[in-house]
């Protein structure tokens, strides 16, 4: 719990100031193509992950399996160390008897920030796009109708979490290529302010580990 709060700190110490150019950051000669293979498990809310590093598990159990595909449309916008990216998602629900289990797609644009952590390498990314659903997932469905009395197939989505190189982690050069890393996979009605989200408050969130390849 301690090293999850410390990497909320860094990242809210890295927001508060002001981002710089590039040269100072290790960059890596990549390709424009990545995959991501992840599972994870029903959480905390999305602010519990942020600001409190909260990764406890859902008391229902349900998990997520998925892999996304990832197009580079920008490096170093304007110098910057922000790469920007536009992902494609394919999940997996285990409802785990609660209801049948079911497929999800998600289409989004990611921003990566490239910062270094105790010397080390490291990413901070947000996505932020649109999620559709086969069914309404079980433990979202439970929460959206308890507090709009509603649910929704459409939900807006957010991906956010960090992630580091194999290279970085290990030593081994020839892992430069794989990173590992942590996410919070997020579907929500945005407060019942979007018509297209059937007006839903509440939503759900998965924490996932993954691993992914530039290719």
């Amino acid at each position: 719990m301690l090293f999850w709060i410390e990497i909320t700190l860094l990242a809210f110490s890295i927001l508060a100031n002001p981002i710089t150019k590039t040269s100072s950051i290790k960059n890596h000669k990549t390709p424009n193509n990545n995959i991501r293979l992840y599972g994870g498990y029903e959480s905390r809310p999305l602010m519990s992950f942020v600001v409190l590093g909260d990764v406890r598990r859902e008391f229902h159990h349900t998990s997520i399996k998925g892999i996304d595909f990832s197009r580079t449309i920008k490096k170093n916008y304007k110098d910057y160390p922000l790469d920007i990216s536009l992902r494609l998602s394919a999940v997996r629900y285990n409802e785990m008897n609660y209801q049948k289990d079911h497929n999800q797609v998600n289409l989004f644009f990611m921003v990566h920030r490239k910062a270094n952590y105790r010397r080390m390498p490291i990413r901070f990314f947000i996505g932020e796009g649109i999620s559709l659903s086969n069914n309404v997932p079980y433990v979202e469905g439970r929460e959206t109708r308890r507090i709009s009395g509603r649910d929704s197939k459409l939900m807006n989505y957010l991906n956010i979490g960090f992630d580091f190189r194999l290279s970085d982690l290990t030593g081994f050069e020839n892992l430069n290529k794989i990173r590992f890393g942590i996410a919070d996979s997020h579907r929500s009605g945005v407060f019942s302010k979007v018509k297209l989200f059937n007006n839903t408050r509440g939503g759900s969130d998965f924490i996932t580990l993954f691993l992914e390849y530039d290719f």
